[in-house]
């Protein structure tokens, strides 16, 4: 089958997939939508990463969320740490804000005002970079156009798309072309992989356009 380039995953989940020979990006910060989802915080360590042999470490933010601060403070802490230890840091960095639709990721925003909510996603990018991430995740604006502009903010770093909620399996390919020529420099996507009963074909086909 099909073999993905890395595994983003969390620390009980490493247990499962550490011997499939696929490097690990563990995920040291989490939430869950019984309680407050934007909120991210630290529970697992550089340490036990370290003792798993894994390839990267990810911290999740969200800019505007009213945990922003709290959020920041993580990432900062954890850069020191990933210096430390010689650990490569993948933030997970999007636009998220708490509201009451549940539109808390700018939805509305990117369809009434697509160059507003480019420079909200550019402005989560160059924090990415000021705060020492070696790679970073983030949502996709909707055209080349406007995501090389979040490719320009970040500095050099290699930025990855997310791939969102489900969506039609030629518009993934799209999007993570249209990403590609604006410069990203490759995908971290989920749901739109496993939710799928044909993973295996989708990771090959995303692989060479990546690739290619």
């Amino acid at each position: 089958g099909a073999k993905p380039n890395g595994i983003l995953c969390y620390y009980g989940t490493a247990s499962l997939i550490s011997k499939m020979d696929i490097p690990l990006i563990i995920n040291i910060s989490a939430s869950t939508v019984q309680s407050q989802h934007t909120k991210k915080v630290l529970i697992s360590t550089i340490k036990q990463a370290v003792a798993i042999d894994a390839a990267a470490v990810a911290v999740h933010i969200n800019i505007s969320s009213k945990f922003e601060s709290e959020m920041l403070t993580n990432l900062g802490t954890i850069a020191e740490a990933c210096n430390t230890f010689g650990m490569p840091l993948f933030a997970i960095i999007y636009p998220r804000k708490e509201k009451m639709n549940g539109d808390d990721n700018y939805l509305e925003l990117r369809e009434s005002s697509p160059t507003e909510y480019t420079r909200l996603v550019a402005h989560c990018a160059r924090i990415a970079f000021e705060l020492g991430a070696d790679i970073i995740k983030t949502q996709y604006t909707g055209s080349s156009e406007s995501f090389a502009e979040v490719v320009s903010a970040a500095g050099g770093r290699p930025v990855f798309i997310a791939g969102g909620k489900l969506c039609e399996e030629q518009q993934l390919y799209d999007m993570v072309a249209d990403a590609m020529k604006a410069g990203a420099s490759g995908v971290s996507i989920g749901r739109n992989i496993f939710n799928r009963n044909n993973a295996s074909e989708i990771i090959c086909n995303i692989q060479k356009i990546v690739f290619s």
